[in-house]
């Protein structure tokens, strides 16, 4: 009788507290036969993962068997802002990761323009992917690859690997997904001026950045050999930048900081003949700030000898020469020039134009989603950065609807009075 009361006290305390029941109690009863409490929950991790183990047992033999969960397998696009700072949020060990994208590495890219002069080294700026996800209590993967195509409908991505390995086939993979999270940025938006993309230099990578600093060197390495005349010299001293954002006065700002700092010991006899010009389409630079910083740097760059030709739009660029046209009387000029930078803007990448015509959104600029990210008619397509824009909803509209129930609540409420007074 006691046994049977210890055993009862037991099989309550298993299930008042399920954490015993890790624990397998095998008592010989009458018979020979064995009870055992199955039902074996462990848990790895901080969160997420639970195996369930049903453990039997008869006559001296038993059988063990686990079933773990499927796990969700979330594929992350991109490398950039967005994609990192998902990453770094997803502490849920229950997903599976992979993350594909043609750049192993994150950039801090404010730091971009002092990379063009030298100020800061490219390695300063960069943090290996790999070093990311290791410390991640997730299961994440990483393919140096580029998304070249989406299927919503099968739940897969076409992927192209951007290194050479050598193989005999295309290097063409596909990569299903439960959870897509896209998040590859934008392309500079050359608004199909011609000559951009074959003269002109960019600064959205590591690598354009040193391709800068290399064509910048070379440039007052060329203007010291005596075998130029001086109009020469000031052809190739010219430095135009296109664009009057962020990017464009801070690469500005840090070529004359460089010229007056570095230039002036290192070539003083052509430190003289330096010119940069910043050429910006609408009436101020910075015009997404205050208004105080718009004229503060348009003030300071006045002060310093940075020429900004504001309403001049460029109409095109050959090897030799950029034409403008200004927007107040329509005068077209050209000017020689010896490197451009255009950071005009940001356009939608091949692969999201794409996208965007497969889901109707073709006559936008960026997928649409909405306030939780989810591109619009997807619940399991997510799209973050640059690539996307929020579908806000109307304010308006949601006050009027407030303002509508309110009112229909309080003519209930009249209308229950008036029977309550007057049954």
């Amino acid at each position: 009788m006691r046994s049977f009361n210890f055993f009862r006290r037991l099989s309550r305390a298993f299930n008042d507290y399920p954490s015993l029941s890790k624990i397998i109690v095998v008592s010989t009863i009458s018979g020979g036969s064995l009870i055992a409490y199955p039902e074996a929950n462990t848990y790895n991790g901080s969160q997420g993962h639970i195996a369930h183990a049903d453990a039997t047992a008869s006559d001296g033999g038993h059988a063990l068997s686990e079933v773990a969960p499927k796990k969700k397998k979330v594929v992350l696009l991109g490398t950039g802002w967005a994609g990192m700072s998902f990453l770094k949020n997803l502490n849920n060990p229950t997903y599976e990761v992979e993350v594909v994208s043609p750049r192993n590495f994150f950039v801090f890219t404010p730091l971009l323009p002092s990379v063009t002069c030298g100020k800061v080294e490219a390695r300063s700026i960069a943090e290996p992917i790999r070093n990311i996800i290791i410390k991640k209590n997730v299961d994440i993967s990483f393919s140096e690859a580029e998304c070249v195509k989406i299927d919503p409908q099968n739940k897969k991505i076409y992927c192209r690997a951007t290194i050479d390995s050598h193989s005999k086939g295309e290097e063409e993979f596909a990569v299903d997904y439960d959870y897509l999270i896209i998040a590859v940025g934008a392309q500079v938006n050359t608004f199909n001026t011609p000559g951009v993309m074959e003269n002109c230099h960019f600064l959205k990578e590591i690598d354009d950045a040193q391709k800068i600093r290399k064509n910048v060197i070379e440039s007052f390495e060329k203007a010291s050999l005596p075998c130029l005349s001086e109009e020469e010299r000031k052809k190739i001293l010219h430095f135009v930048i296109v664009g009057g954002g962020p990017t464009g006065v801070e690469f500005a700002a840090e070529l004359h900081d460089f010229v007056n700092e570095d230039v002036v010991k290192l070539y003083p006899k052509v430190k003289d003949l330096v010119k940069i010009t910043l050429l910006e389409a609408t009436d101020h630079i910075l015009n997404m700030f205050d208004k105080r910083i718009t004229n503060f740097a348009e003030n300071k760059f006045g002060r310093d000898g940075i020429d900004v030709k504001l309403g001049s739009m460029v109409t095109g660029i050959n090897e030799n020469e950029i034409s403008t046209k200004a927007r107040s009387n329509g005068k077209t000029t050209s000017t020689p020039y010896g490197m451009v930078l255009w950071s005009t803007g940001i356009g939608p990448r091949p692969l999201i134009k794409e996208f965007m015509k497969q889901i109707g959104q073709g006559n936008r600029r960026a997928l649409a989603t909405d306030e939780w990210l989810r591109v619009e008619g997807f619940d399991n397509i997510y799209a973050l950065g640059d690539c996307a824009t929020i579908n806000q909803r109307k304010v308006m509209e949601d006050i009027a609807e407030i303002f509508k129930k309110s009112r229909q609540g309080q003519l209930r409420n009249t209308y229950g009075q008036g029977i309550s007074r007057n049954p």
